[in-house]
């Protein structure tokens, strides 16, 4: 039988997971400021990239937020992950329709402002990304996660064991 991981691994593995998620945060926003050498074939690659950037602030999210498992984390923490979720309103709703787009293909999601005929309808008008009746700038949405990896960052020296 395993016994639960130190606060000091907990950390560790949260600061590793956020690191790599907040690298590819970055990747994204930057591949939507660029041209790509698929662009000439795959029309969608930014529908794409804008997904993927989707995926990857919510894998920053969860991975800052196993930090708060750790007691003397929880506080500042959830103030940072407060923070973020101010700054970006609109992400859960994005991800839970591009998660479960079975689901709301059918009409069958949970959130019934989401409509099927919605689902494949989006503007990007650098840096606004338009998707369902939501609007995600994705400059607002680097410096969120930036914010929010700084202080998982800062909170290192608050972990005891």
């Amino acid at each position: 039988m395993c016994s639960a991981p130190t606060h000091a691994a907990t950390y560790e593995r949260a600061r590793r997971l956020a690191n790599n998620a907040m690298w590819t945060v970055a990747l994204q926003r930057r591949r939507l400021k660029t041209k790509e050498p698929e662009d000439d074939q795959f029309l969608f690659r930014i529908w794409a990239d804008l997904q993927f950037l989707i995926v990857s602030l919510t894998r920053l999210r969860r991975s800052v937020g196993l930090a708060a498992k750790i007691p003397s984390l929880k506080t500042v923490i959830h103030e940072a992950l407060a923070d973020f979720d101010k700054a970006l309103p609109m992400l859960k709703e994005m991800r839970d329709a591009a998660e479960h787009i079975d689901d709301y293909a059918m009409d069958a999601g949970r959130n019934p402002r989401v409509r099927r005929q919605s689902l494949e309808v989006m503007v990007f008008d650098d840096p606004i990304f338009k998707w369902l009746h939501c609007e995600l700038n994705v400059d607002v949405a680097l410096v969120a996660a930036q914010r929010l990896f700084k202080a998982l960052q800062q909170a290192q020296s608050l972990v005891s064991e």
